[in-house]
């Protein structure tokens, strides 16, 4: 009997550490319902903040404009949170390394050639292990190109790839695809182009989701309450 095929869309951006974790905890869930559902999975893009300057900026800084002073006292109990949660994903968070929050645009350009390849999930988990793990520039076009083609990209395709445009123009059309679909904050998980599950929800959350997949359901309807994210007017 041939299984059922669940198609999700994930709307992430290469700097939100919840991202890292729900697309982590996607795929636990995955694994354990693999024998029921054949998966097909994608990555979007979604800047959480696209005015960036191509240089970076300290992430101090960054962090202080976008939610305060005061954002600084509580820094090391947010970032303690995440770095428990990424633990029980296998995910070392070294934020003590993170010292610029980058522009991610070239990063999402490259994920989404690499889903022209099939290795988009390769080259995303790449990207954040690159960027949360060992504090590499998320800028760095020579880094990037190292990136692609460790996972699957061949080299001779991004010879001047990050020179040009390409890719331009189809990831600010999927950015404006996410933001028309009404999503403010990311991760967001968009299933069979019906279900909207927003946040890093638990493995089971979207094992209950699987089961719950129905064509009649109206297209975003939300099934699971907020779980954790970063959004455009907030922190992580």
């Amino acid at each position: 009997m041939s299984k059922q095929k669940i198609k999700i869309d994930i709307v992430s951006d290469i700097n939100c550490p919840w991202c890292y974790i729900g697309e982590q905890r996607l795929h636990k869930a995955i694994a354990a319902a693999e024998d029921k559902y054949e998966f097909e999975i994608s990555f979007k893009p979604f800047e959480l903040n696209s005015s960036i300057p191509q240089e970076g900026v300290d992430r101090l800084e960054y962090f202080k404009n976008s939610y305060g002073p005061s954002i600084i006292n509580q820094l090391d109990a947010i970032n303690q949170r995440l770095s428990d949660a990424g633990a029980e994903e296998n995910i070392l968070f070294n934020f003590d390394n993170l010292t610029r929050v980058n522009n991610t645009f070239n990063g999402h350009r490259l994920i989404w050639l690499a889903g022209t390849y099939g290795v988009q999930e390769k080259v995303a988990n790449a990207l954040f292990y690159s960027y949360f793990t060992d504090a590499k520039n998320m800028n760095d076009t020579a880094l990037l190109t190292e990136i692609g083609i460790a996972n699957g990209i061949p080299a001779e395709k991004l010879e001047g790839f990050f020179e040009g445009n390409e890719g331009a123009s189809e990831v600010r059309e999927l950015e404006q695809w996410a933001h028309a679909a009404g999503i403010t904050g990311v991760p967001a998980f968009v299933i069979n182009e019906k279900y909207l599950v927003s946040g890093a929800q638990p493995a089971e959350t979207f094992l209950n989701v699987f089961s719950e997949v129905a064509p009649q359901a109206p297209k975003f309807e939300e099934v699971t309450s907020q779980g954790n994210s970063c959004g455009i007017e907030g922190d992580c």
